[in-house]
């Protein structure tokens, strides 16, 4: 083996380390960190050497890409954290860059530095999703005078103990006034994913899968939590199967456990951008 073959044999590239790492962890913590190790291979690149990689790099992409409002974030630095301390402890990099890594908090600063403030974060949800809301909030926001209505024709019956039909209206229009201002929180937080460009799985996503061990093609479509419906197969980001599919390329297979604890292994073999 020649000099420089052997200097390239010692510094493998990130893809190839992260296999590595990847065969020494459990199947649950390989399955909880996979993920977020690949996002930042698609941004540094998966054929740079990790002897390329350095701690400006490393606290760059965390300033951009980890942030206080992304509930994920304590789950994404953890998993970085401990990819870096094996890289370390391979020698393929100079530094543990996981000590670089943390939850950038947003602050105020008026002179001096004021409290910081965590915002709430974002809703991600497809176009679909956010025009049935606000069509939903239509409909309820015309209902509540009727209700109202109601509320007042039944008081009429001075009766109140015996009032059914008082304690009935009263019930809907609590629970309409709750379902209207949690609507109108989630269109104010709302923010459109834009799945009709690029080659990376994402909110609104039609994926096409294969289950490995049965061989039954299935699809899902990528939706936000509040938009999941199983019947329709419209699957959260944030449920098991979800999770494993966002973010992914035609060809990649990912593990999934199940609440059963069993591993199911799929292979996707098509993404196709929402209606």
């Amino acid at each position: 083996m020649t000099e420089d073959a052997s200097v390239q044999a010692a510094q493998p590239s990130l893809a190839s380390a992260l296999s590595e790492y990847l065969e020494t962890l459990k199947p649950a913590q390989r399955v909880a960190s996979e993920s977020y190790i690949r996002k930042f291979l698609d941004l540094m690149g998966h054929e740079m050497l990790c002897s390329s990689l350095t701690a400006a790099r490393v606290e760059s992409y965390a300033e951009a890409q980890i942030k206080d409002r992304d509930p994920n974030a304590p789950e994404r630095v953890s998993a970085l954290k401990g990819w870096f301390q094996f890289l370390k402890k391979k020698g393929y990099i100079p530094e543990n860059y996981g000590a670089r890594i943390r939850v950038r908090r947003s602050s105020h600063r008026n002179g001096l530095m004021a409290s910081t403030r965590l915002d709430e974060p974002p809703i991600e949800m497809t176009a679909d999703g956010l025009e049935a809301r606000k069509q939903e909030l239509a409909e309820l926001q015309d209902q509540r005078p009727e209700i109202v209505r109601a509320i007042a024709t039944a008081r009429e019956d001075k009766d109140f103990r015996e009032n059914a039909p008082l304690q009935a209206a009263r019930e809907q229009l609590g629970m309409t006034d709750g379902r209207i201002k949690q609507l109108e929180a989630d269109i104010k937080r709302a923010v459109v994913s834009d799945a009709t460009s690029g080659d990376l799985s994402a909110i609104g996503s039609i994926v096409s899968v294969t289950r490995l061990d049965t061989f039954i093609q299935m699809q899902f479509t990528l939706v936000g939590a509040r938009e999941a419906n199983a019947a329709e197969r419209r699957i959260s980001v944030d449920s098991p199967v979800g999770k494993e599919l966002l973010n992914r390329r035609t060809g990649d297979e990912v593990n999934v456990i199940v609440p059963s604890g069993t591993i199911i292994q799929y292979r996707i073999d098509a993404i196709l951008p929402g209606q």
